[in-house]
């Protein structure tokens, strides 16, 4: 059972359609007593990456993630959420991240306009068991910050400079852009990647994406 991490600031809507389409059970939790007992967390997330924080903390979820993480619970973080996993970022310099995929996000540029709002190119950095080689396909962003591509980097994609896309260590994956907004290609690595997290279909209302 998936558990959607629920704050306040998500916007869950059409992340828990996307999940419908593909017949994945998930249930949304505004605390970590409400979360399911096993199964994938997501860390959706638009916004300021303070105001994130700060709701996670109220919530009690600041402190759980990073030991739900480290008792074997995979974790995927969508957008504002891939942010929220690393070390920090420019957009509140006082805030420290969860810390669990390294780097900084630090905003996009030079020479473009931000924040980037529709859709980008996607490159493959290094291969992953979870994901395909995306052969320059197109995923849908909207963020003003990315991390730098670094050797946990999956895919890159551009806007001013080369930014991380997507980003693993371990359990532990994070998009930059919305799979969930970024149609057939995006259900496709939306379903490959909580699929390789032990998600699978339960064939009510599931349309696989092969």
């Amino acid at each position: 059972m998936i558990t959607l991490i629920d704050y306040g600031a998500g916007n869950l809507h059409s992340l828990e359609g996307a999940l419908d389409r593909l017949g994945l059970p998930h249930l949304r939790a505004e605390r970590p007593d409400e979360a399911a007992q096993n199964g994938v967390l997501v860390l959706p997330g638009v916004g300021h990456f303070h105001a994130a924080q700060e709701a996670l903390k109220a919530r009690g979820w600041w402190r759980e993630i990073p030991q739900l993480v480290a008792d074997g619970r995979p974790l995927l973080g969508i957008c504002l959420g891939l942010q929220l996993l690393a070390e920090g970022s420019e957009e509140s310099p006082k805030d420290t991240g969860l810390g669990l995929l390294p780097g900084i996000s630090r905003r996009l540029g030079p020479g473009v306009k931000v924040p980037l709002m529709g859709w980008a190119q996607v490159q493959q950095q290094a291969p992953h068991p979870a994901l395909p080689d995306p052969k320059g396909g197109w995923l849908y962003f909207v963020h003003s910050y990315a991390l730098e591509p670094r050797e946990e980097t999956v895919y890159t994609a551009f806007h001013g400079r080369a930014f991380s896309a997507v980003k693993a260590r371990g359990r532990v994956l994070g998009f930059q852009p919305h799979p969930e907004k970024s149609g057939p290609f995006g259900l496709v690595l939306l379903q490959k990647a909580l699929g390789w997290m032990g998600e699978t279909s339960q064939g009510v209302g599931g349309q696989p994406c092969n």
